[in-house]
């Protein structure tokens, strides 16, 4: 998987930062966009994406999907490599 082309996007780093920070947190599109002060529509993209290529898990359906960060312990520590080469 190219995780750089899923860090690439500021709000994305933002979001996995916050689970980073937060690591057993659930939450909601709503919810994570006012913890990273994004709005909503870009957030709930952006967490869709991360899902899609697993560093986030959804819980949930589409139409009430809460997200959590990725149990998988080696996507965690790419992830984590990945984003020390990005300055924000």
């Amino acid at each position: 998987m190219n995780l750089e082309k899923y860090l690439r996007p500021a709000i994305n780093r933002k979001i996995i930062r916050f689970f980073l920070e937060n690591p057993s947190s659930i939450d909601n599109s709503r919810g994570i966009a006012t913890w990273i002060n994004e709005n909503v529509s870009d957030t709930d993209k952006a967490l869709k994406k991360l899902a899609i290529a697993k560093i986030l898990v959804s819980h949930g359906s589409d139409a009430t999907s809460a997200y959590g960060y990725t149990a998988d312990p080696r996507i965690a520590s790419n992830v984590r490599a990945c984003l020390e080469n990005f300055k924000d």
